[in-house]
């Protein structure tokens, strides 16, 4: 029997991508041959736990969300909240070649990145604005149900400071690696709504 005050989200990093180790918040790129064998290995073999599945737009997150609500027959949403931030003009480039180009700036962006804008970038505020849109959401729309979300790191980090009350200057505390699993449990009652961490960073 399903509990309907209780609704479980699990926040999936998508795999590694061919573009490699670069940032990746515009820019769409196909999983790698590793990160789609990671991903199938680890999800796709047993029965689902979820009832349904949220995906980011972008093509790294759609390929697996896709493969997998068709595989256990679940239903799929798209929602443009959880796409990742945009990083302007740092968009496909490496960290050690940001490093070389700005190096103050990336500095800066290791230790607070709610309060650096690359060029051309999307502001945090509206970022995060977006993201907590669509998080505050979920557990009303999908009251009582299993949710997994296909989505992007910065996506995940905003979540996880929101919940645990983490300052924003901290986000880059929380290490999201390619096809790792944040569970979090949300409960809802009289008095108000209630989440709880079960589990982060699980592959």
């Amino acid at each position: 029997m399903t509990d309907n005050s209780i609704t479980r989200i699990g926040l999936l990093q998508h795999g590694a991508v061919e573009a490699g180790d670069v940032f990746c918040g515009e820019l769409e790129t196909p999983l790698s041959k590793p990160g789609w064998k990671y991903l199938k290995q680890r999800f796709g073999r047993s029965q689902p736990e979820w009832d349904a599945v949220i995906t980011s737009p972008k093509m790294q997150c759609v390929a697996f969300a896709e493969w997998f609500a068709q595989k256990h027959d679940l239903p799929l949403m798209r929602d443009e909240r959880l796409q990742e931030i945009h990083f302007g003009e740092w968009e496909g480039c490496s960290p050690q070649q940001i490093v070389q180009q700005h190096p103050e700036q990336v500095a800066e962006w290791w230790v607070n990145p709610a309060q650096v804008l690359p060029a051309g970038g999307e502001s945090f505020g509206d970022f995060r604005a977006r993201v907590l849109d669509a998080w505050t959401e979920m557990p009303r729309t999908w009251r009582g149900e299993r949710v997994l979300v296909v989505t992007h790191a910065m996506v995940i980090r905003t979540i996880l400071a929101y919940v645990l009350q983490v300052p924003d200057e901290r986000l880059l505390a929380f290490n999201i690696e390619y096809g790792s699993l944040t569970s979090l449990r949300v409960l809802r009652d009289r008095n108000g709504e209630w989440t709880s961490l079960l589990s982060h960073g699980c592959g």
